[in-house]
């Protein structure tokens, strides 16, 4: 099992790069006052909030299939060194999975459309929190080692 909960949006945007500053007083919960993170404007938390629903929805009516592409490498801090890559529009997604990844069977990382019994639970789980076109903010760690998952559509 992942050591945190990696797939989950952690109050930023899916897909892009927003870290929290650090301190050692507690946060409230982001958008908010007490957080020490971006704030949000009306927009941009409507905009969440609608996210936020269709993930429930679609969670709710149980995905069947979901148009995979995931980054696999050994270690946390190369996944994470990567995902850096990828946030900050140095390298695209589907050039690191092909310059990066372990798993060389699909063309620029590239899984294909996946039911949940072929995936590991673990990655099953993170990616049902990605949104359509967005990746993981954060490595998922399954028995295979790190996890960026790109998640390109659902059924």
């Amino acid at each position: 099992t992942p050591s945190r909960d990696m797939g989950k949006d952690k109050g930023g945007v899916w897909g892009t790069q927003e870290k929290q500053k650090g301190g050692g007083k507690k946060k409230g919960p982001p958008g908010t006052d007490d957080d020490d993170g971006p704030k949000m404007g009306k927009k941009e938390a409507a905009a969440k909030a609608k996210m936020d629903a269709k993930m429930t929805e679609l969670k709710e009516k149980g995905v069947q299939t979901m148009d995979c592409r995931h980054i696999l490498v050994e270690k946390h801090g190369e996944a994470v060194k990567i995902l850096a890559k990828i946030q900050s529009g140095e390298l695209p997604f589907n050039e690191a999975a092909r310059q990066y990844s372990m798993d060389k069977a699909g063309k620029c990382g590239l899984l294909g459309w996946k039911t949940k019994p072929e995936l590991d639970p673990v990655f099953w789980e993170a990616a049902l929190n990605v949104p359509d076109g967005m990746y993981t903010l954060e490595p998922v760690h399954t028995q295979w080692g790190y996890h960026i998952i790109k998640i390109e559509g659902r059924k």
